[in-house]
């Protein structure tokens, strides 16, 4: 299964964006979102930047998958 999570975009260049998230960055594929620009939070799933988000509804998302995360103790995927 993916889960998508938000990130923050850090670098954008001609084939796609730097996306920190958690502490790590990671690329992602803009095709959806080409006009994104450095500081914007965004939702990525599956390598694509899906949607930008407001950054409180970036960090409502953040906590709610770090609560599901602790529901199961032997899931260890970050």
């Amino acid at each position: 299964m993916c889960l998508g999570a938000p990130g923050l975009v850090v670098a954008i260049d001609p084939d796609g964006a730097t996306v920190e998230s958690d502490g790590r960055r990671r690329r992602a594929n803009t095709l959806l979102l080409p006009d994104l620009a450095v500081g914007e939070w965004v939702y990525v799933s599956a390598g694509t930047v899906i949607d930008r988000v407001a950054a409180d509804e970036a960090a409502a998302i953040r906590t709610a998958i770090d609560a599901a995360r602790q529901e199961d103790p032997d899931d260890h995927r970050a």
